[in-house]
């Protein structure tokens, strides 16, 4: 059965890849954990090109998504005060200050998503902050997946390459619940 797992994702390719943005959209899943599937599937040069589009696709569907539902359903629940706040906020701090949050590897990729669409933040500011700024990290963990997956390869194959990803996969998100029930529970 692994085996045809492994067919399946080779026959399948980039297209997978690049589709996965619109599972993560609903799902905060670690922005890592694709890029560096990408780098074991594709290596780092291509593996790095599919990470980063797949990850603005995603990026640019959480702030519509988040500035035609989210921003309506926050003006009925949050003061009108603490919204033109953040938004003057945002607005003063400008550009620097996404392009800063994308740069920083402790702040969530998804939060800042659908953080941004929640404000009066525009369209293109978002865009382009998010492409330079994001780069970096698509190509370290891509890499990083790359380097593990001919690690891997030597090993054993690819067989043990899906395993050590689907391992690493259940890992993060058992980590992920942990800290967010552990977070809420506080």
């Amino acid at each position: 059965m692994l085996e045809a797992l492994v067919a399946w994702i080779e026959a399948s390719g980039p297209a997978v890849y690049l589709l996965a943005p619109l599972f993560t959209v609903a799902v905060a899943i670690p922005a890592e954990i694709p890029a560096m599937l990408n780098g074991m599937a594709f290596g780092p040069y291509w593996g790095t090109l599919v990470t980063w589009m797949s990850a603005m696709a995603g990026a640019q569907i959480s702030f519509e998504l988040a500035q035609r539902f989210g921003r309506p359903l926050a003006e009925r629940f949050i003061p009108d005060a603490a919204l033109v706040k953040t938004d003057r906020l945002v607005t003063r701090a400008g550009w620097p200050l996404l392009l800063g949050l994308r740069l920083l590897p402790t702040v969530a990729f998804t939060a800042i998503n659908w953080g941004a669409g929640l404000t009066r933040m525009r369209r293109i500011t978002f865009f382009w902050t998010t492409a330079v700024g994001i780069l970096p990290g698509a190509l370290v963990f891509t890499a990083t997946g790359a380097g593990l997956g001919s690690l891997l390869s030597e090993a054993g194959g690819p067989t043990l390459t899906v395993a050590a990803t689907f391992a690493t996969i259940i890992v993060m998100a058992v980590m992920t619940v942990w800290l967010f029930r552990s977070s809420t529970a506080e």
